[in-house]
């Protein structure tokens, strides 16, 4: 495993949004348990399903991480000359190429002299974004590195999944964006990281890159239900059963080795920000590491559901843990899924830092919850996917002399 310890790495600030979409009523996907009420009240009390939020359609991870860049830029009077680099973690880039680091850049107005570049990684995309600026700024390559993570969840892309597929009831969109810069005053900050790449096709998404291109034949194959519908062949795969066994089995021992490696016990944790799954993983895994209830969440999924990349990250902005974010605490943030991956860090969180809690102007959303510590954003609509094409269409077109 890949263990590190950086010694002037320091978080200065944080900003988290979320779109100003959710769906609530799981009632609403019945036909997923077989229209049985009993079934779909006894998930809803196993796996937590409650909030989840999601973009509008052409809204895409660059444009929310955008605005949580925006949002933290002016939060804590950043001047963007200083950057000099932009981390962009997502599995959702809006182009193959350039990277999509290289279009946020254009857009918040960087100096030329500031590195950027794309992670794709997914449910530990947020602690492996900390890994690598705290690596840049600590071998003094950077000074300041801006983090970006997102993996932007849109309403299309859940209407198309609802009908058969049980994730889309997991997945939520949320975005962040983390000033990270070099202090001599910084607490030590502790990473481990590992791998089980044989077990990679227990979460994917197997359509659309070079090994499975997008195809005639491909748009023409079906999956059928035990109704005789048919639905598309694409989207994510996911195997329940071997992604739970994984989460149960590897990820106490990692945090056991991480609290060894940090030279903390339980008692000097504050917080055990584990990835929101689902309820039932994060109970599971709280219990095997025998968690005090005030050391963790499981209600955030309930909340706010799975944001992939940046789940762990999640647990800090309810109105319960909030004042994690704004007095000193030991944070230990665990993230593990895709890949299969674990990502875990042990570092302070809440002195000299700024965390966005800018009053948000909604109340009791998702069942007598209140989130006052969240910033929400109502986008636009941008271009439709016909406009693009027509775009990309004519510039061809011109370039060509056609």
């Amino acid at each position: 495993m890949a263990k590190s310890v950086f010694n002037n790495v320091q978080i200065s600030g944080i900003s988290f949004i979320i779109p100003d979409n959710y769906i609530y009523n799981v009632e609403d996907y019945i036909h997923l348990f077989d229209n049985n009420e009993k079934k779909l009240l006894r998930a809803k009390k196993m796996a937590g399903y409650g909030t989840r939020y999601f973009s509008p359609n052409n809204i895409t991870a660059v444009d929310a991480c955008e605005t949580a860049a925006n949002d933290l830029i002016e939060n804590i009077n950043i001047d963007v000359n200083t950057i000099d680099a932009i981390i962009f973690v997502s599995q959702f880039p809006d182009y193959r190429t350039p990277a999509s680091a290289s279009i946020l850049h254009g857009r918040l107005n960087m100096p030329e002299t500031c590195a950027v570049f794309d992670v794709n990684q997914g449910c530990t995309g947020y602690v492996y974004g900390l890994w690598l600026a705290s690596s840049l700024i600590a071998s003094k390559a950077c000074k300041k590195v801006l983090l970006l993570a997102s993996d932007n969840k849109t309403k299309e892309k859940i209407e198309i999944h609802k009908v058969y597929d049980k994730s889309s009831l997991i997945f939520s969109s949320g975005s962040s964006a983390t000033l990270l810069e070099y202090s001599e005053n910084a607490s030590p900050s502790y990473y481990i990281i590992g791998s089980n790449g044989r077990r990679y096709e227990s979460i994917i998404s197997p359509f659309g890159g070079s090994r499975i291109p997008i195809t005639q034949e491909l748009l023409d194959t079906y999956i059928c239900d035990s109704n005789g519908n048919r639905y598309a062949l694409e989207g994510e795969y996911m195997d329940g059963e071997a992604v739970f066994y994984f989460s149960i089995n590897t990820v106490p021992n990692h945090v056991k080795e991480l609290l060894e490696f940090s030279k903390c016990d339980y008692n000097n944790i504050d917080f055990f920000a584990i990835h929101q799954a689902n309820k039932q993983i994060v109970e599971a895994i709280a219990s095997e590491l025998e968690l005090p209830k005030e050391k963790y969440s499981s209600d955030t999924f309930v909340n706010y559901g799975n944001m992939a990349g940046i789940s762990c990250l999640s647990n800090l902005i309810d109105k319960k843990h909030y004042d994690l974010c704004i007095k000193e605490n030991t944070i230990a943030l665990i993230s593990f899924g895709i890949g299969l991956s674990w990502a875990s860090a042990v570092l302070k969180i809440g002195k000299n830092n700024n965390f966005s809690n800018t009053q948000s102007n909604f109340n009791n959303i998702g069942g007598g919850m209140e989130y006052p510590n969240i910033k929400r954003y109502t986008y636009m609509e941008n271009n439709t996917y016909s406009q693009y094409i027509e775009y990309w269409k004519n510039k061809f077109q011109q370039k060509n002399n056609l």
